[in-house]
């Protein structure tokens, strides 16, 4: 009630919001754009809003103001807020044609895990009760601890409030992430051997059938009509399932968002195959900001540092 309360404010000021509304069921949500007053009803603020909404600003079909007194209202939680900082930083989105609503999020539940623990079938509705989440269905009413549940792009979260924002819905998250465990899963990863490690991602990828739903999902992948992946005219990659251009396809993903990837998730979130392609973004990213000083997404003003070149970072 409170988003829709500040949306309804607003709205004089807005020709569209983008938001998040009820999808199929309870434990899934969609995105949604409000472009008539009463469409403001159907806005939600739930931890089953997953969706990072920033790539509908950039991406065909691009969703922007046509009258210029007016402006786009988007919601952002905070990884998402680091995506449009990315965004505003590449001159892809103009600032000053957004309404930002920010919503600090103490994490989205990952309706995949919650479906292992219990068959949920029916759904009628989920809720938050205090420190439980009750999903009631053709089961009867289940309660689980949604800490336990928690999509793992949370529990390693380290900006859970909003970067920018215009307007504030909802009081300051604790960040889960510390210094020790934001990257527990790469450490863990490169404890193994070079064998091992092979040997996991010739496994993982393996099952990867090439949909580009991480690709499609990224807000920062702007070219995907020109994607490596795909262009004919020069043709870099064939569509062929093999093992090889699987791991082509998803190293020069990666390399495409060094030092621009906000660790938003969404790849992994998308993945039909549920394989952890985030950890390759999450390993560049660490080592950016090893060796630069430099975490993506946080300042508007900043210039990522691979987009860029000094001469000194030639040691001249």
């Amino acid at each position: 009630m409170e988003l829709r309360e500040a949306v309804q404010e607003r709205w004089p000021e807005l020709e569209v919001m983008i938001g998040w509304g009820w999808g199929f069921d309870p434990l899934h949500s969609r995105p949604l754009m409000a472009r008539r007053a009463e469409d403001i009803a159907g806005l939600i603020w739930s931890p089953f809003c997953v969706q990072n909404l920033t790539g509908y600003l950039v991406k065909p079909p691009v969703v922007q103001a046509e009258d210029k007194s007016r402006k786009v209202g988007i919601c952002v939680r905070g990884c998402d807020s680091r995506s449009l900082v990315a965004l505003i930083q590449e001159k892809l989105v103009t600032r000053d044609q957004l309404l930002v609503f920010g919503l600090p999020c103490p994490g989205t539940l990952d309706w995949r895990r919650l479906a292992l623990h219990a068959p949920l079938s029916g759904v009628k509705s989920a809720r938050l009760e205090g420190e439980l989440l009750l999903v009631e269905g053709s089961r009867g009413t289940q309660s689980f601890t949604p800490d336990q549940y928690l999509a793992r792009r949370c529990l390693r979260c380290a900006h859970p409030s909003p970067l920018i924002h215009d307007v504030l819905v909802g009081g300051p998250v604790v960040p889960r992430a510390t210094a020790e465990n934001r990257y527990g899963d790469i450490q863990r990863l490169e404890e193994g051997s070079l064998p091992d490690r092979l040997a996991f991602w010739q496994e993982e990828l393996d099952r990867c059938i090439r949909c580009y739903a991480c690709r499609n999902a990224c807000p920062l992948c702007i070219c995907q009509d020109r994607c490596i992946a795909e262009t004919r005219d020069p043709k870099w990659l064939t569509q062929a399932m093999g093992l090889p251009e699987k791991f082509l396809f998803h190293f020069i993903h990666a390399l495409h968002l060094a030092g621009r990837c906000t660790e938003c998730g969404e790849c992994e979130r998308v993945c039909p195959m549920e394989i952890p392609v985030a950890l390759m973004k999450e390993k560049l990213g660490r080592i950016v900001g090893d060796l630069m000083g430099y975490e993506a997404g946080l300042d508007p003003e900043a210039t990522p540092p691979l987009l860029t070149f000094s001469p000194a970072e030639t040691g001249v």
